[in-house]
């Protein structure tokens, strides 16, 4: 079986603006919050299975247009949730609904469909999206409030040749019970995929806190980045492109610079863009997709980075 990954999108929460008139709102690129999908296929370029990596705006449309999942040969066996925020968890609802009325009109298998996430995405679900936990999902849910810098079990998916690792991050504007604002639950995940040939490293959505990744401290923390380091690809949350002087609830692509550094990849791929954060008049404000790949790839060569960069497209394909 060949096993590969497809960009869904790569945009952070806002996607276009109203009102604005930036180069990346003008664009007629279309956009899409930030998933992959991974997907198994036989001789026959089949789907064998599919599961899917978040599920924000605009992912849905990605879906229909991905030859392999088009009409009846569309199926989710899993969807895997780095976090709850909205534009990971938007799409739960179209996605969920339209799947199960094609199956039920084709007259096939309408079973709740498995989804993992942390016990703090789990009650954030619960509360804001009851409706399709409750009728379409089936959850898997790790119960734990494990901090920031740990390997969790790897997911038990049932796919022969394919494993899949939950990393635990912060993301500090996610990381509260839904009960009690002032309460940490930590509800993030990032995800090792291996398969006998690749290694992928899908890291978003984290803050700019997440130190460990460059400076480990402690023999778990070791561990983890030992498992993340030298991957073939590291998708990673790029959402500005100057480091803030206060802690920041994605990194920039200082904070980029420094995690690549030292988990020594051979592609890094930024994801989670937006041309809006910096600020009108500073780099970063507006730029498209070719104008982040042109800057970082500057930086890259300037300071002599460690294998390439560029911002990867809807629809890309990559060989896991």
């Amino acid at each position: 079986m060949k096993h590969i990954l497809v960009v869904n999108g790569l945009e952070a929460p806002m996607l276009r603006q109203f009102g604005c008139e930036c180069d990346r709102c003008a664009s007629p690129e279309r956009q899409a919050n930030t998933s992959v999908s991974l997907l198994g296929l036989n001789g026959s370029d089949e789907a064998e299975y599919h599961v899917l990596v978040d599920v924000g705006i605009g992912v849905v449309d990605s879906l229909l247009q991905n030859p392999y999942l088009y009409g009846r040969r569309a199926r989710l066996d899993w969807l895997l949730l780095t976090h709850w925020h909205p534009d990971h968890t938007l799409g739960i609802n179209q996605l969920c609904v339209s799947y199960h009325l094609t199956r039920q009109r084709s007259g096939r298998d309408t079973a709740q469909v498995p989804v993992w996430c942390r016990a703090g995405t789990a009650a954030w679900l619960q509360r804001e999206r009851g409706y399709e936990w409750q009728t379409f999902l089936q959850p898997h849910i790790s119960e734990e409030n494990e901090p920031p810098g740990r390997l969790l079990p790897p997911l038990d998916l049932g796919i022969a040749g394919l494993k899949v690792t939950p990393v635990t991050v912060s993301h500090f504007g996610a990381d509260r019970s839904p009960d009690d604002a002032q309460q940490v639950q930590y509800s993030c995940a990032a995800f090792i995929v291996e398969t006998a040939v690749a290694k992928t490293v899908l890291l978003w959505d984290i803050d700019s806190e997440n130190e460990w990744l460059v400076s480990p401290q402690t023999e778990v923390e070791r561990t983890a980045v030992a498992h993340l380091a030298h991957a073939d690809r590291l998708f990673i949350d790029t959402a500005f492109w100057r480091a803030k002087k206060h802690r920041a609830t994605h990194p920039s692509f200082d904070n980029v610079q420094r995690i690549v550094a030292n988990l020594q990849p051979k592609e890094t791929l930024l994801v989670h863009l937006s041309g809006h954060p910096d600020g009108a008049g500073n780099p970063g404000w507006g730029w498209t997709n070719a104008q982040w790949t042109a800057a970082a790839q500057e930086v890259w060569q300037q300071k002599q980075l460690p294998g390439s960069v560029r911002v990867p497209a809807i629809g890309e394909q990559f060989e896991l």
